[in-house]
């Protein structure tokens, strides 16, 4: 079964139907353990933000991962429902997720901050 997956998008003409085929595809993954997944310089949205957090949910044996939408689409909307997502993996230890050059608040960030916070986990937000 797949433990790890690293896909990156940068500077390339994806946005969210990419998102969300991706955002779908790993709802089959349930052995993931390892998950980095970037959208750099991309069109991607909350549409695309959402549909890769409902894709990460239900992956139970998640431990890190390392979530980039910078310089993208993405507003407070898509960030908050990303962290709300993650809240239900239990196993998470490290996390960051990166939306910078977005229009992510800081608000936003400190939300999702507080909504992973575990003894356990190390959690990066930008």
């Amino acid at each position: 079964q797949l433990q790890t997956i690293d896909l990156r998008f940068f500077n390339a003409q994806v946005g969210d139907s990419a998102a969300v085929a991706v955002g779908t595809s790993l709802q089959n993954l349930t052995q993931l353990r390892q998950i980095t997944l970037s959208f750099t310089n991309t069109t991607v949205t909350d549409d695309g933000a959402v549909a890769i957090g409902t894709g990460l949910q239900n992956l139970k044996q998640l431990q890190t991962i390392d979530l980039s939408f910078w310089n993208t689409k993405v507003t407070s909307d898509g960030a908050v429902a990303i962290g709300n997502n993650l809240q239900a993996l239990t196993q998470l230890q490290e996390v960051t997720l990166d939306f910078r050059g977005t229009a992510v608040t800081d608000e936003a960030n400190e939300t999702i901050r507080e909504a992973l916070k575990k003894p356990s986990a190390e959690v990066l937000v930008f």
